[in-house]
C-alpha cells in the first residue's frame, strides 16, 4: 500500500510545491497503471483466441492491441481493441449453432440476426457466402467464443495486483 501523503508545513508555498509534485507523480502512475492493466487485457484476449481455438488465418490475434484513448488532467482512457472485420462474429457466435451457444454478457445494440437463412435439401438451416477465394460457401454459424469479455472478467480479478505493482 501506498505511504500516506506527510506534509509538515513550514510554508504555505512549500506545501503547494510539494502537493503538485505529488499530483503529476499520481498522474504519471495512474497513466502507467492504465497501461499495464489493458497490457494484461491484450495477453488474456490473445489467449483466450488461442485456447478457444479461433486461430483461422492469425489476422484476430494479429488484431488485438490496446490503445490510449485519452490521457489529460481529468481522466485517462486505454482500451483493448480487436481491429478484425470478423472480431464480433468470433465473440458474439452466429447463426443457427450461435443461438445454441449464447453470448455469456449483453449483446450490444448494433448487433443483429442475419435474415437471409435458407433451408438445404438436407434439412439444414444457414446461409451462403462469399469467400475471400472467389467460391461460395454455406455456413449454419460459429459459437459465441467470447475472448474479449473473458478477458475483461480476467483484468477484473488483477486490478488490485496491477495496481500494487505500479502504486506500492
Amino acid at each position: 500500500m501506498a505511504k500516506p501523503l506527510e506534509i509538515k508545513v513550514t510554508g504555505i508555498e512549500q506545501a503547494i510545491a510539494r502537493l503538485e509534485r505529488y499530483q503529476k507523480s499520481f498522474q504519471m502512475r495512474m497513466e502507467l497503471f492504465m497501461q499495464k492493466l489493458a497490457d494484461y487485457g491484450v495477453e488474456r484476449a490473445i489467449e483466450e483466441v488461442q485456447v478457444m481455438d479461433a486461430v483461422f488465418t492469425g489476422e484476430l490475434v494479429n488484431s488485438i492491441h490496446s490503445s490510449k484513448i485519452e490521457s489529460n488532467a481529468e481522466r485517462i482512457i486505454f482500451a483493448v481493441e480487436a481491429d478484425s472485420e470478423h472480431a464480433i462474429y468470433v465473440e458474439m457466435g452466429t447463426g443457427i449453432i450461435g443461438a445454441t451457444t449464447p453470448y455469456p454478457g449483453k449483446l450490444p445494440a448494433v448487433y443483429a440476426q442475419g435474415k437471409t437463412i435458407h433451408r438445404t435439401k438436407d434439412g439444414k438451416y444457414g446461409w451462403y457466402y462469399y469467400g475471400g477465394d472467389g467460391k461460395w460457401y454455406f455456413t449454419e454459424g460459429m459459437p459465441s467464443r467470447p475472448f474479449m469479455y473473458n478477458a475483461s472478467t480476467q483484468m477484473q480479478h488483477e486490478i488490485e495486483r496491477i495496481a500494487r505493482e505500479v502504486f506500492d
